[in-house]
């Protein structure tokens, strides 16, 4: 199978053939995925790391040499960008900004430079940082400085995101490869009794009258929560759900909290 990889900012993964069609999700520099439909102008792919599929413009393709054995671990084995408009430079001297979550993909990680196909870049290792120690300090300090980001269906950077987007990126910055949809994350972890049992970074979820699971936010602290919902934003949260203060009432039903860290 042939595997191609995001060699541009980000690439949209959208619901069809078309400019038109709905974004569902969005490629980061450096994450790779399966060719699974080939068409002139479009084709359908699969990421590695969280199995989303979805159509992406033929032309925004980069193959890679055929890697039977890669896993959806890789995200991990190079570098992760945990600041945002990260610059690197193509061999060329043309610059690039790449977005918080984007990959490095280095085989060695104090290397400052690696290589794409033909195309050679370089970039300041010194942005690049561990994997911190403190996971729950560190998803806090991250989801505060994307305060205020614009709601974007399918989004995935600190220059629009979901709810799930939100939280799959925090998580990856903390070396947990979560799936993409709130639906699918709640899956994860162990579920805690009551809301007083959270610590900060544990995910909230939320449904609808349907018992859907629509939404997902970060507990900051037992009483608080950072989710994107318009934009990225705190509100205060209880046994019932999120509180909007400016709104006067609930915007979303609790449904239960889990711990993943």
């Amino acid at each position: 199978m042939k595997i191609g990889i995001c060699e541009i900012s980000y690439i949209p993964l959208r619901g069809g053939m078309s400019h038109k069609s709905e974004m569902l999700n969005q490629i980061l520099f450096g994450e790779c995925y399966e060719i699974l439909i080939h068409r002139h102008d479009w084709t359908k792919v699969r990421l590695v790391h969280d199995g989303y599929e979805g159509w992406i413009e033929t032309k925004t393709i980069s193959y890679i040499t055929e890697k039977e054995d890669i896993s959806k671990d890789y995200v991990f084995e190079g570098l992760i960008c945990s600041e945002n408009q990260t610059e690197i430079k193509l061999a060329s001297k043309q610059s690039m900004k790449i977005p918080t979550g984007a990959l490095i993909p280095v085989a060695n990680k104090k290397l400052n430079e690696f290589t794409i196909g033909q195309n050679n870049y370089g970039f300041d290792n010194s942005q690049f940082k561990a994997i911190p120690k403190n996971k729950r300090e560190f998803i806090i300090k991250k989801s505060m400085e994307m305060l205020n980001t614009p709601y974007l269906w399918g989004g995935r950077t600190a220059f629009g995101l979901d709810c799930s987007g939100f939280s799959q990126l925090l998580y990856r910055l903390v070396g947990h490869n979560i799936p993409r949809d709130a639906s699918q994350q709640i899956s994860l972890g162990t579920t805690l009794s009551f809301l007083s049992e959270a610590n900060p970074g544990d995910l909230a979820f939320f449904d609808n009258e349907e018992s859907e699971i629509v939404h997902v936010g970060i507990i900051i602290e037992s009483a608080k929560i950072i989710h994107a919902s318009g934009k990225v934003r705190m509100d205060t949260i209880d046994h019932q759900g999120i509180y909007n203060k400016i709104d006067k009432r609930y915007t979303h039903k609790l449904r239960l909290v889990k711990s993943i860290l």
